[in-house]
């Protein structure tokens, strides 16, 4: 009985070591809100090595486009994010992000705005 105490106890050590460690980190799923020139809502996986790539179909001025997302999160939280459509860089995202949430400013081809993330 002793021993299935222990185990479990064990476990669950495990279990809330494990949860805890991974608050301290980006990676995961974060869901992030655009707005200014262009309103919209993203969702996207941070990586263990605090990179993310993902493709959006957006539509603007009329039409669609596929943008393709490629950004990074330093050490300090400085988030950088490109945006391309159709091979040509047209927008940028910088901010600062925590563990839990971000902040930032986007701006390019004559539009800009701010946005806000959450980690999910």
């Amino acid at each position: 009985m002793l021993n299935r105490i222990i185990s479990i106890l064990t476990i669950l050590f495990i279990i809330t070591s494990c949860s805890i460690f991974q608050k301290d980190t980006f990676q995961g799923t974060w869901t992030m809100s655009i707005t200014g020139d262009y309103s919209d809502s993203v969702e996207f996986v941070v990586a263990e090595n605090n990179i993310f790539s993902f493709t959006k179909n957006i539509s603007t001025q009329g039409q669609n486009y596929d943008a393709r997302f490629n950004g990074k999160i330093l050490e300090d939280g400085t988030m950088v994010c490109d945006v391309e459509v159709m091979s040509m860089k047209v927008v940028q995202f910088n901010g600062k992000m925590t563990y839990e949430s971000g902040s930032g400013n986007w701006s390019g081809t004559g539009m800009s705005g701010s946005w806000t993330a959450v980690k999910k």
